[in-house]
C-alpha cells in the first residue's frame, strides 16, 4: 500500500511541475495532500497512531485517490 501511495505522490509532484492552470494545480496539490496523509507525513503523526489506525488511514486515502480522475484529464 505504501508503494502505491508513493507512486501517487510522485505522479502528482511530476504533474505539478508541468501545470500552469490554477484549477489543475489545486487539484494536483489535493492529491499530494492525500498521498502524504496516507503515508503519515501529514495529519496525525504516524507514531501516535496504532498500526490498525495507520493502515486504515492509508487505505482510505488510497481509495480516495483511486476514485478521483487525474486532474486535467476530464472532458
Amino acid at each position: 500500500m505504501a508503494s502505491r501511495l508513493r507512486s501517487e505522490l510522485g505522479r502528482a509532484r511530476s504533474a505539478l511541475r508541468g501545470s500552469r492552470d490554477p484549477v489543475v494545480i489545486a487539484a494536483w496539490r489535493e492529491r499530494v495532500q492525500l498521498a502524504k496523509e496516507g503515508l503519515g507525513e501529514r495529519g496525525t503523526a504516524w507514531w501516535e497512531m496504532s498500526e490498525a489506525d495507520r493502515a486504515g488511514r492509508a487505505d482510505q486515502r488510497l481509495r480516495e485517490l483511486e476514485a478521483r480522475e487525474a486532474p486535467g484529464t476530464a472532458g
